[in-house]
């Protein structure tokens, strides 16, 4: 693929979010003298974090709104594509792959779809159907994804990629970043930090981790929580935490944009979501030497195989999860051995390069193939 190829990039929102700092992170290394990105956001006017950090690469933001309907906004979509001409339309996020498929149909040309969280055929309906019909390809950041939306395909056929996550290493000093921490936010710094990182909605089950700190309040290593993350559900959080009186033990930091930069300042990741694609927020706590303690789930165990490498439990096990973060809150030696484990495999496999190779790779096979080429 000799000359420089078109890429259209659609994204349902550009919030801070893994999904969202996956894509900035394939727009700033992919090679440009390949491909002429653009990127085209369905969620305009609410001020997301990373639409300034795209304009700033040098890449064309296309802001498209909700109203006044889903037929409007796709006409709007065509009508930026259309004098573009892209080689290839993405959509990054599941929802916006219904627009990318379609949008594609009427240009003709190949459609990547993509998906960036747990899949669930029972959920998507209308939005499953088209992107199956529509997109020449779908792209998945877990090989369970991967599998759940294969096994969903049936007779249908379409190529399926998987694209893992990249995670970054960040040169930090730990104990200046822990300072600073510890000023901004009141943490006493005499106490190991526990911290957890995510958007604070239901499915993360927060609420399961202010249970647990609940239990082990009288625990005789001193400990403090910290939370990374905003959402709908903080309030509640907040209210749960006074009604448990455990509110001294716990900060509330809000949504930190890049908080992998801060987590070497932290001692213990827990991670009780439930329901996740492949999580930055693990991969981020590994790659910054954290022992983790977390659900046996699919997209943990696709990260973190060996026992070796964290504290993995039976899902909705709470009584087993709280006895593992015990185990760690009292053992220097454990917070050591899980920690190192779990950075030396995480830097090693899912680090940036082989996520821009096997993106780069992708993109030129489905364009390839759409040209007869491959």
């Amino acid at each position: 693929m000799d000359e420089k190829r078109k890429v259209a990039i659609i994204a349902g929102q550009l919030v801070v979010g893994g999904a969202e700092r996956q894509l900035y992170l394939w727009l700033a290394h992919m090679d440009r003298d390949k491909f002429d990105p653009l990127v085209i956001t369905l969620h305009p006017n609410h001020n997301d974090y990373w639409e300034k950090p795209i304009e700033d690469l040098g890449i064309p933001l296309f802001r498209v709104a909700q109203k006044p309907g889903k037929l409007r906004r796709l006409v709007e979509i065509i009508k930026i594509l259309r004098p573009i001409k892209p080689d290839i339309i993405h959509g990054w996020h599941f929802f916006s792959s219904v627009y990318a498929g379609l949008a594609a149909r009427f240009l003709r040309v190949p459609c990547l779809g993509g998906i960036r969280s747990q899949y669930s055929p029972h959920e998507k309906g209308l939005d499953n159907y088209l992107v199956k019909t529509n997109c020449d390809a779908v792209v998945a950041n877990s090989q369970a994804a991967a599998y759940a939306y294969q096994r969903a395909l049936k007779k249908k056929h379409q190529a399926i990629y998987t694209v893992p996550n990249a995670v970054m290493d960040y040169p930090i000093d730990r104990n200046a970043v822990r300072k600073e921490l510890a000023d901004a936010h009141n943490l006493p710094m005499d106490a190991l930090w526990v911290c957890s990182v995510g958007r604070m909605d239901p499915l993360k089950r927060f609420d399961l981790l202010l249970e647990m700190i609940d239990r082990l309040r009288n625990e005789k290593r001193k400990f403090h929580i910290v939370l990374i993350g905003d959402g709908p559900e903080k309030a509640h959080l907040e209210a749960l935490a006074s009604s448990l009186n455990i509110d001294r033990l716990i900060s509330f930091l809000g949504e930190i944009p890049n908080a992998g930069r801060w987590l070497k300042a932290m001692d213990i990741f827990c991670f009780p979501s439930l329901s996740e694609g492949l999580p930055n927020a693990v991969m981020e706590a590994a790659a910054a030497g954290l022992p983790i303690v977390a659900w046996k789930l699919p997209f943990c165990e696709e990260l973190l195989p060996d026992k070796s490498q964290a504290m993995l439990v039976q899902p909705g096990n709470l009584d087993e999860m709280t006895s593992a973060l015990s185990q760690l809150l009292n053992s220097a030696q454990l917070q050591a051995q899980y920690g190192s484990a779990a950075r030396s495999h995480i830097l090693e496999n899912f680090g940036l390069e082989r996520y821009i190779q096997k993106m780069t790779a992708v993109y030129e096979f489905v364009i390839k193939r759409d040209k007869g080429l491959a």
